[in-house]
């Protein structure tokens, strides 16, 4: 239920059992019994900024995501609720859809919003039941001037790149027993924006070609995605080469390499401090860039798999299993529940998402039979689209009435939209659709 739904009494209900659960934390350590707390597990959350999934890693220097990925589980098929920042972030946060959350969009952008402090998040909860909570680097979420106290995140810290690393290593050495939890936000490949100035600079990697669907002509696919070239970021792409997409691509891998020395900082920290096997580490992005498939970039009203399929990892090493790969559908809404689930750790009310442990350790092979995606807007061009993906289709509706079905076994690259062809998965996809919007109330309306 969104926020705006619930009437004033759930809210002082919401309000009283996060601030019950707050005090029986402290009544918890003046009786002695903090010490169950302590043998809860440290939680990480590492986030970079607009990281597409790589399913070839191909001439790829990761060492230290290659390293993770040998702790714990990668995720191989996991998606993002959205394809913007904002919104991204407030789902991660808080285990709602963006729309549930009040941020449908990036802060500033038409319709935008920044997350209110009554809803539940990461740091309210997990801080009022024992847990010292961090969160350093980007935040995107409105007051961006002050602290996040509110947000039960103390001591904001504002870097970015190798200070926000280093920084994340010191916040991981200067804790004590008591079980963390910290959030980690970086910034890159976000930097890719930087290409239209620094691109005759960027080397071509020999291992980079251009995407299979690259010479897609958009001319079936529904008219904001040609709008997008001639609107705002789109046009910073007009006249491009192959060789400007192929410097476009090798610059978004550079960025990618010099996160994953960040990662090393961080993941030597933890190991120096013997935290490694009392600490479940996730990585994760916001959502992708599309790089130039289907001829486009960054990132606008469209729902392609390059913008929305995004990486995770999630690892416990001694606990979970290690170096293993999941393809079980799986959203972000899944990671609260099962951070709650692995730190016993109860949210203040009912979470929509999945527990992935089950998964994780080999027990169930799918959660979702399908998973839901949403867009609001590109700055001041507010553009609606709702979208369902199952393991083999995805069906995308936006709110002028244009529709995309495609099959995915088929058309991976999303080439052939099947919409308006009297395919009857268009029907039924469309239900379904339909069926979560009135579940979770979305009104998918224009602002």
């Amino acid at each position: 239920m969104c926020e705006q739904d619930k009437s004033p009494r759930d809210r002082i209900r919401r309000r009283d059992f996060i601030r019950n659960l707050t005090a029986a934390a402290a009544a918890a350590g003046a009786t002695g019994s903090a010490a169950a707390a302590e043998t809860r597990p440290n939680i990480l959350i590492v986030l970079s900024d607009q990281e597409r999934e790589l399913a070839d890693r191909t001439g790829l220097k990761i060492p230290n995501r290659d390293r993770l990925d040998a702790l714990g589980t990668r995720f191989s098929a996991a998606y993002c609720t959205t394809p913007q920042c904002s919104p991204a972030r407030a789902t991660l946060l808080t285990g709602r859809y963006p729309h549930e959350a009040g941020v449908v969009t990036n802060i500033g952008a038409v319709g935008g919003a920044p997350l209110s402090p009554e809803i539940p998040c990461l740091g309210t909860v997990f801080g009022s039941q024992g847990y010292t909570t961090g969160y350093l680097g980007k935040w995107h979420l409105g007051n961006e001037g002050g602290d996040l106290d509110e947000f039960g995140f103390p001591g904001r810290v504002r870097v970015r790149g190798e200070k926000l690393a280093q920084a994340t290593a010191d916040w991981i050495r200067s804790q004590a027993k008591r079980p963390w939890l910290l959030f980690a936000s970086f910034i890159n490949p976000h930097d890719i924006y930087k290409i239209s100035k620094i691109g005759a600079q960027v080397r071509f990697r020999p291992e980079v070609k251009l995407p299979l669907n690259f010479e897609d002509d958009l001319s079936t696919k529904p008219l904001p995605q040609q709008q997008f070239l001639d609107k705002d970021q789109g046009t910073a792409v007009l006249g491009y080469t192959p060789e400007d997409w192929l410097r476009y691509r090798s610059y978004y891998r550079d960025l990618i390499e010099m996160l994953d020395g960040h990662l090393g900082v961080i993941l030597d920290a933890v190991e120096q401090t013997n935290h490694l096997e009392r600490t479940i580490i996730v990585y994760s992005s916001d959502h992708g860039d599309m790089g130039g498939a289907h001829g486009l970039p960054f990132k606008g009203p469209f729902m392609y798999e390059e913008l929305i399929h995004v990486p995770l990892t999630i690892a416990w090493p001694g606990t979970l299993p290690e170096a293993e790969t999941r393809d079980a559908l799986v959203s972000h809404m899944d990671l609260i529940p099962t951070l709650c689930a692995l730190s016993r750790v109860e949210w203040p009310e009912r979470l929509r998402g999945a527990d992935l442990t089950s998964v994780i350790r080999g027990k169930t092979g799918e959660l979702h039979e399908q998973i839901f995606v949403e867009y609001h807007s590109k700055q001041q061009w507010a553009n609606p689209i709702r979208t369902v993906r199952r393991r083999d289709w995805k069906f995308n509706q936006y709110v002028d009435g244009y529709r995309e079905l495609y099959d995915l076994q088929a058309d991976p690259g999303e080439l052939r939209n099947l919409a308006g062809t009297g395919h009857r998965m268009e029907e039924e996809l469309s239900s379904a659709l339909t069926a979560w919007r009135r579940e979770t109330r979305d009104p998918m309306q224009r602002e």
